[in-house]
């Protein structure tokens, strides 16, 4: 028999007034998956999360979280689902401990074995010996070490992680990254939002682009790296090349940009067949210091699908 998926989305539709948040939106999301949803500030991901766990109502479509249907069967889902939220939403005058108890009061069916399970999360979220600390001394990381605690309290099969580091440093980023790839070694699925194409590419199993409420591309990170069919070329040269566009123009090159005097960096198709053509058009007429051909990033894809306008 198959294995039923954790998450269904079929042509879910959300409007607030003339804004169409989310637009005929489907996708799936696999039991024991890490699966993103990526996308520009306001492209809609916060929306979509909060649909599927039932806080605002798809005014179109349906969404199955574990095989219930979030309409008819809502309760079902709360007793499976954890959510951290974007705003780390703690009590900041009460200790970790008893942001905790408060939690298990509201979501846990039986308090009889929440002290050992709370004992156990503080650990796994190294923040067992300042438990009773108030949750105001806390630094970023450790605010959202413990929400995740708080979410991983009734045991959900599914946990829903929105900005999962932000506001987060670089080590408090290391060790959320670690709790959720172990979580997931013991068979949670894991729906995190996020614009951080690193955490992106180092989380996810598979991830959905958004952009203007809409699904533009679908795939693991490796096959949608792989799918640009260009190189990122960069060079360093003396003297700067003034006129690169003219320079370039030979070649099937896009999105020139000069970051230094003497440095460009460039998208290029098949760019290491044509290696020895570029450098002999490049030192015709310039020193070439420096040339590094390297595949494209997640930010890459993340650019040719949703643009380089910013966004408010």
């Amino acid at each position: 028999m198959a294995q039923q998926n954790a998450i269904e989305v079929e042509s879910i539709t959300r409007k607030f007034g003339k804004l169409v948040a989310v637009d005929d939106l489907s996708f799936t999301v696999e039991q024991g998956e890490i699966f993103g949803l990526l996308g520009p500030n306001g492209a809609g991901k916060t929306t979509i999360i909060n649909l599927i766990l039932g806080l605002l109502k798809a005014q179109q479509g349906e969404i199955h979280v574990l095989g219930f249907d979030i309409n008819s069967q809502t309760r079902q889902v709360y007793r499976r689902a954890g959510y951290v939220p974007q705003e780390t939403n703690l009590y900041q005058d009460l200790s970790a401990i008893d942001n905790l108890w408060h939690h298990a009061a509201l979501y846990c069916q039986d308090l009889s074995s929440v002290k050992d399970r709370m004992e156990e999360l503080l650990n796994f979220t190294n923040l067992w010996q300042r438990r009773k600390d108030p949750v105001r001394t806390f630094s970023g990381g450790m605010k959202r070490r413990l929400a995740l605690a708080r979410a991983l309290l009734h045991d959900p099969e599914v946990i829903f992680f929105d900005e999962p580091t932000l506001g987060v440093d670089v080590q408090g980023r290391i060790a959320l990254w670690e709790h959720i790839q172990q979580q997931r070694e013991e068979g949670k699925t894991f729906v995190i939002s996020t614009n951080n194409m690193v955490e992106a590419d180092t989380l996810c199993d598979r991830l959905v682009i958004i952009d203007h409420g809409q699904s533009i591309a679908l795939d693991t990170p490796e096959n949608l790296k792989a799918g640009m069919q260009y190189d990122v070329v960069s060079i360093h040269t003396s003297p700067p090349i003034v006129e690169p566009e003219t320079l370039l123009s030979p070649y099937p090159v896009q999105n020139i940009t000069q970051f230094e005097p003497d440095c460009l960096r460039f998208e290029m198709e098949n760019a290491d067949t044509r290696t020895a053509e570029l450098i002999n058009t490049i030192t015709k007429e310039h020193q070439l210091d420096s040339i590094l051909i390297a595949r494209p990033s997640l930010d890459d894809v993340f650019l040719f699908h949703t643009g380089r306008a910013l966004r408010e």
